[in-house]
Order: C-alpha cells, then structure tokens, then sequence
C-alpha cells in the first residue's frame, strides 16, 4: 500500500470513528466463523459457545456478505477455525463481494493439512494483501499441553508452523505470528516461551500479548500483576526488537499495551472506545452485536444485518459506550480506537512509555 494511500485510507476511517450513520458497514469485521473446536482451554471465554452444532451455512454467510458494504480488515474467530470445510469459500465471498485486503485469524494450529488445503485456496485471491495465521500458546509445551487438554497440541501448532513457513516462501503475505493471554499463572512460562519461539522459529515475526478477559471457562483464572504484565511486555519487546522493524503495526503495539495497562489501572474506557462504528461482530450461531463485551442484538436468522445494526436498542447501546459506562482490553477494539481517532492516537504516541 502506497504512502498516499495509507495517509487516504486513515483519513476516511478517522472521519467514520466520530459519526455513526445507518447502513455504514464498519471497516473492521469480527466474524466467528464456527463454533467447533477440539480443545478444552481453560481461558476461552466463548465456551459456553461452543460445539452447538447451529453455525450459520455458506449460504447465509453470503447472504450476509452481500448485504454488508465495503471493508477491508476481517477478522474470522471459532471454534477452531480452520476445522470449518468450507472456510476458504467463506473466506471468498468477502474479499470477492466486500473487498477485505486483510484476514487474521487466530488458531491452536492442531490440523495441519487442514489448514494447508484452505490456505492455498485462499491464497489464490490475487486481492489479498495479508493473511495473518495467529498460532495460540499459552506456555511451554508441558504447560500448554495441560491447560489445553491435549499431549499434543504443542507439538501439533509447531507442524502447522513447520508447514507454514514453507507456504511463505511460496507467497509472502502470508504472515506467522505467536498469539499467548497473560494471566497471574502464567506469566514466568510466557517469559520463557517468547524466547523459544524468537530462537527456534525464524518465520514468526511476532509474539502478541493478550490479557486474560471474558467469561472464562475457569473461573479461578486472574489476570496478572500489572507491575509484572509490564516487566513482561518489555522483555518481550526487547527479545522480538529485530523482527519488529518494518513489521506492519509495529509502531501501533506499544500504544495498544499502554493503552491496555491504563484501562485496568483505572478500570474504566480509558481509550473511548469505537465499537459499533468502526468494529461489528457476527456470531457463529448469526448473534450480531456492537462488540464482543455486550449481549447480542439480534439475529440473522430473524433480521438482516442492517436490521440489528442500525436498530433503537443498537443506537441506545451506542450512547452507553461513548457515556464510557463500560471497558474492555480487548486489541481488536482499543487498535481501531487508538489509531483511528487523531487525538487519541496523539496521546497515545507521547504517553506509551511503560
């Protein structure tokens, strides 16, 4: 993407993040694309969720693709999502009828051929500019393993990135990331996995941080000590520094961290948050809702997505978020909300300084 373009594109949705207006599609679309998923973890905040067998079919996701307008960052969650068969189909009717340049999807990377078959296919889109693969560890293998309820999900996810990294060769936008929640039990098995992922795995070119939130399906699980979550976050940094350069949103993480400490220090919308204009989410079952911290508002199976989205109750919600009566550390939400409102993205340059 040219420099023009970029300096265009952020115009635009810096614009859309102070007005809301009916039938706008936001740009930055969560869309669980199943429910299923082999593994138990204990920090899942979707549980309740899952394996319900009522996924919304191929022919209702392009019911909804037709519906919704342009945007370009898509975001496909589970379940495990690459268990889906038709995932790469799915896959094509947004970048083919919405335009989306940008998928990332987080996975336990437990089906590697599985996900080989679709992401070839995907691939084939000569449109996409990115394709992020978001392997999930939670520690090192002995850990991971336990908390995920299976002897060989590390070992699995390590096959998937084995594959992986022989599919970049073949075609660059395919980016390897490594995606860990932080949580208090956690915290010395990421320190020591974030430097056995950065010394044995060239082709990750990044080690995201995610703090523990939701509905939990342990409910004992705390997140960690914000003293200890920042002395983690700069060695982090620190160990991923040369992989970092260039890397597209390299610039943006250490305002997203920042962001995320000051939400929890002061447990309140400290970022104001752009969920509902610039952030909608789509269930796998068709629940439509503004983000993934309040109740559904509807569902395609009822209404249409315009329907839900410009509703009474969807606005009355809107008016809830931006009178700050709610938080979250959720990155696909702050991200929006700190790059695409200039003065926050101004404090946020000056003040993320951990």
């Amino acid at each position: 993407m040219s420099i023009a373009t970029r300096i265009k594109r952020h115009t635009r949705l810096s614009m859309m993040s102070g007005t809301y207006q009916e039938r706008q599609t936001p740009p930055f679309m969560i869309v669980f694309i199943n429910s299923i998923c082999n593994l138990t973890c204990e920090h899942c905040f979707y549980w309740r969720n899952l394996n319900q067998r009522n996924d919304l079919t191929y022919e209702e996701f392009k019911k909804l693709s037709l519906e919704l307008g342009q945007f370009e960052n898509l975001n496909l969650s589970g379940g495990e999502p690459f268990i889906r068969g038709d995932f790469a189909e799915v896959c094509a009717l947004f970048i083919e009828n919405n335009g989306v340049k940008q998928i990332y999807v987080p996975t336990n990377g437990y089906f590697t051929e599985k996900t080989e078959k679709q992401l070839r296919q995907v691939l084939k889109s000569k449109t996409l500019q990115l394709f992020a693969c978001e392997i999930s560890l939670d520690g090192m293998p002995e850990y991971h393993n336990r908390f995920r309820g299976n002897p060989k999900s590390f070992s699995k996810a390590m096959e998937t990135y084995a594959m992986l990294t022989e599919l970049q060769k073949e075609d660059p936008r395919l980016r390897i990331h490594a995606n860990t929640v932080a949580m208090s039990e956690n915290m010395n098995e990421i320190w020591q996995l974030t430097e056995h992922l950065h010394d044995n795995y060239p082709a990750i070119e990044h080690h995201n941080l995610a703090v523990i939130r939701g509905d939990r399906k342990n409910a004992s699980l705390q997140g960690p000590a914000l003293q200890q979550y920042k002395e983690l976050y700069k060695h982090v940094k620190e160990v991923w520094r040369d992989r970092d350069k260039g890397r597209f949103g390299s610039s943006v993480e250490p305002m997203l961290q920042w962001a995320k400490v000051k939400t929890i220090e002061s447990e309140s919308q400290y970022i104001p948050c752009t969920a509902g204009t610039l952030t909608g989410v789509v269930y796998a079952n068709g629940d439509v809702s503004i983000c993934e911290t309040h109740r559904p508002l509807g569902n395609l199976r009822k209404k249409s997505f315009f329907e839900i989205w410009d509703s009474e109750e969807a606005k009355a919600l809107r008016a809830q978020i931006r009178a700050k009566q709610c938080y979250c550390t959720n990155e696909v939400f702050l991200w929006p909300s700190i790059v695409f409102q200039p003065v926050q993205l101004t404090r946020a340059m000056i003040k993320s300084r951990f």
